[in-house]
């Protein structure tokens, strides 16, 4: 198998921005996906000359890839639901432009964009959103990496609108958490060839419900992760492994342990899981 490279998402850990990025870097991590810093609602800090060479000195000080772009407040703004010759829809348009400029400037490959249309009218605004994505993607050389919790059928409906190039960020425990579906079905409907990366996340059956964010160490809960990883290696996956465990949230962490701590303990969880 090629050598994994193992990533973590910012807001995985309590603090943001180079702060984080160093103690990922500290606790071992290979590269991370960052966030928008507030996307649009913050005036795209994430656009500010001053903030990116903040990023940039970072990254290199401490050998950290910037490896993704999440558009996490463009997903809170829900503007990819209305249609793009709206005044909201014109918002997700600005924050896409604003997402795809920032990805060149810090040298970031994938691009991430959540979507969760709740309507008919709402898909087919998303689908013409995504296809104005996938022009800036071609421009600016980035990857786009579509993560959602619909159950696959109502995703791969959604691919096939598209022009094929883009993938999906899976995540190992939404499809249980959100009740729409099997991880491992899903890894398998995808295949390698449409899947950009993978989130990986574990937690109890308890908190298999919409609006909680709670996590265990991997492998220490009830989502599969074991037999997730089985299947990820039998089918050839090579791509980056990224951990959305939230280190600071109960029941992993009381308040009391040591969030980057737990950090380096699930990256030796994921170095044993895809050995070189």
């Amino acid at each position: 198998m090629t050598e994994q490279r193992f990533g973590i998402c910012e807001w995985s850990l309590p603090v943001s921005g180079p702060l984080a990025m160093r103690l990922a870097a500290e606790a071992g991590y290979d590269g991370m996906q960052i966030g928008e810093a507030g996307g649009r609602p913050m005036g795209y800090p994430l656009n500010n000359r001053r903030v990116r060479e903040l990023y940039r000195e970072e990254a290199a000080r401490c050998g950290l890839r910037l490896h993704s772009l999440n558009l996490g407040a463009l997903l809170a703004e829900g503007t990819l639901n209305y249609g793009r010759d709206t005044e909201r829809g014109g918002w997700a348009g600005e924050s896409l432009t604003n997402g795809f400029a920032a990805c060149r400037a810090l040298d970031i490959h994938t691009i991430v964009i959540t979507v969760e249309p709740p309507t008919e009218e709402a898909f087919t605004n998303v689908v013409s959103h995504l296809r104005f994505a996938e022009e800036l993607a071609r421009e600016s050389g980035v990857e786009i990496a579509v993560e959602s919790a619909q159950p696959v059928e109502e995703i791969l409906r959604l691919l096939n609108e598209l022009s094929g190039e883009t993938k999906v960020c899976m995540d190992l425990l939404n499809p249980l958490r959100f009740g729409t579906g099997d991880p491992r079905e899903q890894i398998r409907l995808f295949g390698e060839e449409r899947i950009s990366h993978f989130h990986m996340k574990d937690s109890i059956r308890s908190l298999f419900q919409r609006g909680r964010r709670g996590c265990v160490l991997l492998g220490r809960g009830d989502a599969g992760y074991r037999q997730s990883v089985e299947l990820i290696r039998e089918m050839g996956f090579s791509c980056w492994m990224i951990t959305e465990n939230y280190y600071h949230l109960p029941p992993m962490n009381d308040g009391t342990r040591d969030f980057a701590a737990l950090a380096a303990e699930d990256l030796k969880t994921l170095r044993a899981s895809f050995p070189s």
